[in-house]
């Protein structure tokens, strides 16, 4: 008998790129819940460095050996999706008290606007320096982002 709880759940994200961070938190939900949704959502007014393309083969790549992770991407609001796949509960991470309260606005509104609960978990200690925005001005200055991104992601990055 699995010990997961029986709830579908959602990670939401821009996923430019997927970092070891995001994975860790993907991979956490994955031994938690039976089905988790990694989602790239799209904001029409943020510029990205990846196209949405490369950012979910990205994420299918970082996910590919966790069975119940599935990876999809949408254009509109994380509660219309939720809803539509017959989703439970939001999972966000955070790594510092600016994050979390970003991320506490974002929950309260879901909670408001959808009646979706949402989960903030704390990064590992050892993952509070990893952000998309730090990897990719390391990836344009020609920094090694090694331990920052999934071995596979940084393969993909390398032969794009």
């Amino acid at each position: 008998m699995s010990d997961k709880v029986k709830k579908a759940v959602i990670l939401p994200g821009s996923y430019d790129p997927v970092t070891t961070g995001h994975l860790s938190m993907i991979e956490r939900a994955a031994a938690e819940y039976d089905e988790v949704y990694a989602v790239v959502f799209i904001n029409p007014e943020k510029e990205y460095t990846f196209p949405l393309e490369d950012r979910v083969k990205m994420l299918m790549l970082a996910t590919d050996e966790l069975d119940n992770v599935l990876v999809s991407y949408s254009t509109g609001l994380v509660i219309d999706y939720m809803r539509d796949h017959g989703i439970d509960l939001i999972i966000k991470g955070y790594r510092n008290a600016t994050d979390l309260e970003y991320e506490r606005k974002q929950a309260d509104w879901n909670l408001k606007n959808g009646g979706y609960e949402t989960l903030l978990w704390e990064s590992e200690p050892e993952k509070t320096e990893v952000s998309s925005t730090r990897v990719r001005r390391m990836l344009s200055e020609g920094l090694s982002v090694d331990g920052l991104l999934p071995k596979k992601v940084i393969e993909f990055i390398k032969n794009r």
